[in-house]
């Protein structure tokens, strides 16, 4: 037996629920971040105030303010994130912002609330703004690797492949030729100061610490940090191959070291687990074979004839590659050679697909927000 369902929208109680706030116009209320003390906010406030003056014009039977409403939040969230397209912390507050209002407005759509007699649906199509956020989304994510790259960029080499962090191991054997200071270096190193492995682990805490403030998914911070990984890996790698000095034994233990240090501190921070581990094992490879034998007839790679190619003994604890080795090697390689051409460089700029799953957020009610002074929005105000 079929039941008619109710309009939600005349239930006093579903009105009492879900519309406590009043807004005379929205582009003040656009205004809610405008502060200073933005990051101090809870996450995601300036979206739930939206959604809730959202609903209440819907519910209040004023489809066309809501909409209005709703197409300005999406204009001014594209305009902030354009606006602060270098600053990491502004652009991870956003992101939660965007993010929320899509869940928000996905979860309250005719579509999601068929099934659900505890949801308010709204009465108009949202669909194309819902589309919009989703894109606002992945802009936001990329300009918030983008920074990170930017600021890594400088220090990756002098860092991973250049730093001791083992003292005395190689310092007597080999002159490293450091890699030339280039144009645009990272401006917040100091003077003098030598990028090491903690000048890497600082940019990625200073990411790690941004998307947690903004209580962003875990899944999220995973995906930033594997293609955040697949960048520092890929630009060492490339380095390592073009780098004659680097292929020895001595260098190998300190490049892998070096690698150990990022591994544990991405396993500390959980992130590891989300594709981190499979972008730095071509590196790890490579660094393993400098520091391996070198007479075993195995199977490889054809990573494997460059280096040793390139590999030069510094002391008496290195072997020199013979030759023939080298010749067997490429004639195994040979015999697993599918006729297409070795490719021995790693796309730094490879994008690896983003998602943002659809995770209904908890109930909102009005009254558990928790609205700063700081804000100005006197115009606001519970009914």
């Amino acid at each position: 037996m079929s039941v008619a369902r109710q309009n939600p929208f005349h239930r006093s109680s579903d009105l009492s629920s879900h519309c406590f706030l009043r807004s005379p116009t929205s582009p003040s209320l656009l205004q809610t971040s405008a502060v200073d003390n933005a990051l101090a906010l809870p996450p995601g406030l300036p979206s739930s105030v939206l959604f809730l003056c959202v609903c209440q014009a819907d519910c209040s039977g004023d489809r066309v303010q809501a909409r209005s409403l709703c197409s300005a939040a999406v204009t001014a969230m594209k305009a902030a994130v354009k606006k602060h397209g270098n600053d990491l912390d502004m652009t991870a507050l956003w992101l939660k912002n965007v993010y929320l209002l899509h869940d928000l407005l996905t979860q309250h759509s005719l579509k999601e609330t068929l099934d659900s007699d505890d949801l308010v649906p709204l009465s108009m199509d949202v669909s194309d703004l819902i589309r919009a956020l989703s894109d606002l989304c992945i802009q936001a994510y990329q300009q918030l690797l983008s920074i990170t790259e930017k600021r890594l960029q400088s220090i990756i080499v002098p860092a991973l492949l250049e730093s001791e962090n083992i003292p005395g191991l190689s310092a007597s054997t080999v002159k490293l030729v450091t890699s030339r200071k280039r144009s645009g270096s990272d401006p917040r190193l100091v003077a003098g100061e030598v990028p090491t492995m903690a000048s890497v682990l600082r940019e990625l805490g200073a990411l790690h610490t941004a998307l947690a403030r903004q209580d962003l998914p875990r899944t999220q911070m995973e995906q930033a940090f594997h293609q955040l990984t697949h960048h520092i890996s890929a630009s060492a790698l490339n380095c390592l191959l073009l780098r004659k000095d680097m292929c020895c034994w001595s260098r190998g233990i300190q490049i892998r070291y070096n690698v150990s240090l990022m591994e544990e501190w991405l396993r500390s921070r959980g992130v590891l687990s989300g594709g981190a581990v499979a972008a730095l094992e071509p590196l790890i490879q490579a660094v393993q074979l400098l520091q391996t034998g070198k007479k075993t007839e195995a199977d490889a790679q054809a990573l494997i004839v460059k280096i040793l190619t390139l590999y030069t003994p510094h002391s008496d604890l290195d072997e020199r590659v013979t030759v023939n080795f080298i010749r067997t090697i490429q004639g195994l390689l040979k015999g697993h050679s599918d006729g297409q051409p070795p490719q021995l460089l790693m796309d730094v700029r490879r994008v690896f697909p983003v998602t943002f799953p659809y995770s209904p957020p908890p109930a909102l009610h009005a009254k558990q927000l928790v609205i700063p002074d700081s804000l100005k929005i006197s115009f606001l105000r519970r009914v």
